[in-house]
């Protein structure tokens, strides 16, 4: 039986050797990707009934896909001893940083996720694109352009000068 689709597929064939990986490792740094990655499923397990409407649930989804992962990463480099320990202390910090990388390829993925098979992904948060449109596919026909680029625009501008900086005047 086949599980998944794309790459989906080899992952899950040979998630043992996932496993086998996982459980060599010490136990701190079970600890964390467990803590980690449970965390992760339960949040994005909100979003497969869930749209994007608002900003917030924007931010939202971002921490549960890419803000988690700064944070474990950050608990991962202080509990190897190669980083300072302060690194685990700054959990804001580090989910800012998810959240500035996971935003920037939101907006450059449009229209890889929205052509996704079998069914596409969309994140871009109906309280910016629904001053554009009605539906967020609209956006990739030629015809409404004009519409797209200031769309698009408006996500740039309004993470640039103010969803961008908030992240920063936290620290």
């Amino acid at each position: 039986m086949q599980c998944g689709y794309g790459h989906y597929v080899k992952l899950m064939a040979e998630f043992d050797k996932v496993v086998d990986v996982f459980l060599g490792l010490e136990q701190g740094y079970q600890d964390v990707i467990a803590d980690i990655t449970m965390r992760m499923g339960a949040g994005m397990a909100e979003f497969i009934q869930k749209e994007v409407v608002t900003i917030a649930d924007y931010d939202l989804y971002c921490h549960y896909v890419a803000g988690l992962v700064g944070i474990g990463l950050s608990q991962l480099f202080a509990s190897s001893g190669l980083e300072s320990a302060q690194y685990d202390l700054n959990e804001v910090l580090a989910n800012h940083m998810g959240l500035f990388l996971q935003k920037t390829n939101i907006i450059r993925d449009y229209l890889e996720d929205i052509m996704e098979e079998p069914a596409p992904r969309m994140f871009w948060p109906h309280e910016i694109w629904g001053n554009y449109g009605q539906e967020l596919e609209d956006f990739k026909q030629p015809e409404n352009r004009q519409a797209a680029v200031q769309c698009l625009n408006h996500m740039v501008h309004w993470y640039s000068r103010g969803g961008f900086k908030q992240h920063w005047l936290v620290i």
